[in-house]
């Protein structure tokens, strides 16, 4: 599997969600069963149909669990496919294709997260401990006010909003940290975070519950704004 099968359309820049200016779209008629049937068999045509489906989620996942790097973003996704088309066929269909994808998604942000930490305490010791603390891992960039024509008191308090989001999944574990970037960001279900994390239903509803309940103590601020 090549990165030429995969044709990867150019994501964007700082708009994750934004489906708009996505070239070509997944054929609506074929359910993913059948689609990954004939990507067991070295269909392009179906790979293809899979990459657009999928893209943009997994652009998404990627680009809030890395920080909100779109370079890295974007390289992962890539990765992701790669690793998924080259192990299609040991697929063997007892979960969903996307939440099998999804776990791809989020275990190769994960080893990603770990080489760049490795990488900071290797070549910047002396930094590692400062941008841990004001780095908080996410990115929440839709949070803030992009229009440069609304009013600068406006665009100053989201700003300020986003600030504030971000200490406060910082101060998150990071199972915690994920678990709620998925629910909340992703709209995933409990059961399919469970199936995507390989964990209890009951395990991901009590982090999630301390997750919430550590963001909105934080963000209690807000709560007449």
């Amino acid at each position: 599997m090549s990165n030429k099968q995969l044709n990867l359309a150019q994501q964007p820049e700082h708009t994750p969600d934004d489906t708009a200016n996505m070239p070509g779209s997944p054929d609506p008629v074929y359910a993913d069963e059948e689609l990954v049937s004939r990507a067991k068999n070295d269909d392009p045509w179906a790979i293809e149909q899979l990459v657009l489906r999928y893209q943009q989620k997994v652009y998404a996942i990627a680009y809030q669990m890395l920080a909100g790097d779109a370079e890295e973003a974007r390289d992962r996704t890539q990765d992701v496919f790669l690793q998924a088309f080259r192990n299609i066929k040991r697929f063997k269909g007892k979960s969903s294709f996307y939440t099998w994808l999804y776990r791809i998604v989020i275990n190769t942000c994960l080893d990603a997260r770990r080489r760049q930490n490795r990488w900071k305490k290797i070549f910047f010791p002396w930094r590692f401990d400062k941008d841990k603390e004001a780095a908080p891992d996410n990115s929440l960039e839709e949070i803030a006010d992009g229009n440069p024509n609304s009013d600068p008191l406006a665009a100053a308090s989201g700003r300020q909003l986003e600030d504030d989001v971000k200490s406060a999944l910082s101060n998150l574990s990071q199972r915690q940290r994920t678990i709620f970037q998925l629910k909340v960001f992703q709209e995933m279900s409990i059961a399919e975070i469970a199936e995507a994390l390989e964990l209890a239903e009951g395990t991901v509803k009590t982090h999630l519950f301390r997750a919430t309940r550590t963001v909105q103590k934080q963000l209690k601020g807000w709560a007449g704004v």
